[in-house]
């Protein structure tokens, strides 16, 4: 009996180098192309997402504009969580919740865009709207300097010219006359600003103490347009503040011959000119009997204008009154009237003290402008 032979095992297939190259390549190709179909699938849903955070936006943006901001800032919280990338989604959000009298939320929204970049000039601009209006004034004109200075995207010097104006409307409603002379005089002769703007700033250096500057201003106008009923407005304002009542009174009245039809709205102003140039005690060709008569009535005015306000305050106030008004009576029963100057010395007493004890009223115009010539 013959033993089986065993059959030897058949060989292990073995692939050339250059099939498995090939191999590898049709591998490494499949995963590339996978890959890149899931780059272009995101890609796709990060262009629809962007895609519709502009519609969003938009929509956000139109209801703003229509005075609904509760539905406007459902749109723009979509609009800033799709697109998270997009600073200007997330301003427009805070500035909708400021709008919507939530200061706080707007100012913790607007914190992270700042921590990203804090030289944006949109976002330290909502940021010093959301300072104002928490009344951290000196913050919110630290922000405003940064909206003024920082970085706008390429045609938005409207938007840094609007930071410059709110900061010099929140330093003019405050009544910080320097700082608001130092804004101005930066953009004082500014080539760029429109007559609209020129006429402001003239306005404003007559708010900031500074009327010469806003004459200058207002006469430039008047070179270039004779009939411009608004800078004769102007320059009647610049000179009541520069205590001259007469040519005030000369240029409100030019202006009213241009704008007839608008003489209604000129007729209080010109009004309150009379009246301060019939009681002015200072003004010029008076004789002095004359004088001697507004100085004292200008005592009495201004006597009877600190006791409105401060006749039930502290009884130190109510002594110096009552010792003023005993003063002006005697003088008068005496037969012999004060001189000029110590009646005046006594109105300006008199006041000073009203002026550091009580707010401004409208009805004592006359006086204001008054005794502000007499300070001159």
């Amino acid at each position: 009996m013959k033993t089986p032979l065993v059959q030897p095992a058949a060989p292990t297939p073995t692939a050339t180098v250059s099939e498995f190259i090939t191999t590898f390549a049709v591998i490494l190709a499949a995963i590339v192309g996978l890959l890149l179909f899931d780059t272009a699938l995101a890609r796709v849903d990060v262009a629809e997402r962007k895609a519709y955070a502009g519609r969003e936006f938009a929509t956000g943006q139109q209801l703003i504009a229509l005075g609904k901001v509760e539905a406007a800032i459902e749109h723009l919280r979509t609009a800033s969580t799709l697109d998270g990338d997009n600073s200007a989604y997330g301003v427009a959000l805070a500035q909708a919740i400021l709008a919507d009298g939530r200061p706080t939320e707007a100012d913790q929204m607007l914190l992270p865009l700042l921590e990203r970049n804090e030289t944006d000039g949109a976002t330290n601009l909502a940021m010093a709207r959301v300072l104002a209006k928490e009344g951290k004034l000196d913050k919110a004109k630290a922000y405003y300097h940064r909206a003024i200075y920082g970085l706008w995207p390429r045609g938005a010097d409207k938007s840094r010219t609007a930071a410059r104006f709110e900061l010099i409307d929140l330093l003019a409603r405050t009544n910080e006359k320097q700082e608001l002379l130092s804004e101005l005089l930066p953009i004082q002769d500014d080539t760029t600003n429109d007559l609209a703007q020129r006429k402001r700033i003239a306005h404003l250096f007559v708010v900031a103490g500074s009327p010469a500057r806003a004459v200058a201003i207002f006469r430039e106008i008047l070179r270039r347009d004779s009939k411009d009923a608004d800078a004769f407005v102007g320059l009647a304002e610049a000179a009541l503040s520069l205590g001259d009542f007469a040519t005030a009174r000369t240029d409100l009245l030019a202006a009213q011959k241009l704008m007839p039809e608008d003489s209604s709205s000129l007729k209080g102003r010109i009004a309150l000119t009379d009246s301060v140039i019939s009681l002015d005690p200072t003004q010029s060709g008076l004789t002095l009997p004359e004088q001697v008569r507004r100085s004292r009535n200008l005592v009495q005015t201004t006597l009877a204008s600190v006791r409105k306000c401060l006749g039930v305050q502290a009884p130190q106030v109510a002594a110096a009154l009552d010792s003023a008004t005993l003063l002006l009576v005697s003088g008068a029963a005496a037969g012999q009237a004060q001189s000029v100057e110590q009646n005046l010395s006594l109105a300006e007493q008199l006041w000073g003290l009203r002026r550091s004890r009580c707010a401004p009223d409208g009805q004592d115009g006359a006086l204001a402008l008054i005794h502000g010539r007499i300070a001159q």
